[in-house]
């Protein structure tokens, strides 16, 4: 059985090994290793769910909205380009708040 400092310490080690997992290739090493855990692992959801956000996104657009245009939508219901650029705007805007939730649960 585990004990709770043990389990302490092999969570903080599997976050650590996240944390080198997503910012190892996208930052240097010198940029992120100083920064506080809390802040790292801030750093990775962060960079994590704006990956995420942005390939759905775009997968999402492209089958809905270019490949298969008149099967899902009719074309009178498609939003235009400046009403997706407002969303992805206020998507950024809300992004670090989201990430900090997460980051707070961990």
């Amino acid at each position: 059985m585990i004990r709770g400092e043990d389990f302490k310490a092999l969570f903080v080690e599997e976050t650590k090994f996240y944390n080198r997992i997503v910012l190892g290739p996208i930052l240097p090493t010198a940029v992120w290793d100083p920064l506080p855990h809390f802040l790292q692992t801030w750093l990775r959801s962060y960079i994590a769910a704006i990956l995420v956000y942005f390939v759905s996104g775009l997968a999402w657009s492209f089958v809905i909205y270019y490949w298969k245009r008149n099967l899902h939508v009719p074309k009178d219901c498609i939003p235009s380009r400046r009403a997706m650029l407002l969303q992805i705007r206020v998507a950024m805007k809300a992004m670090p708040w989201y990430t900090l939730f997460i980051t707070i649960s961990e």
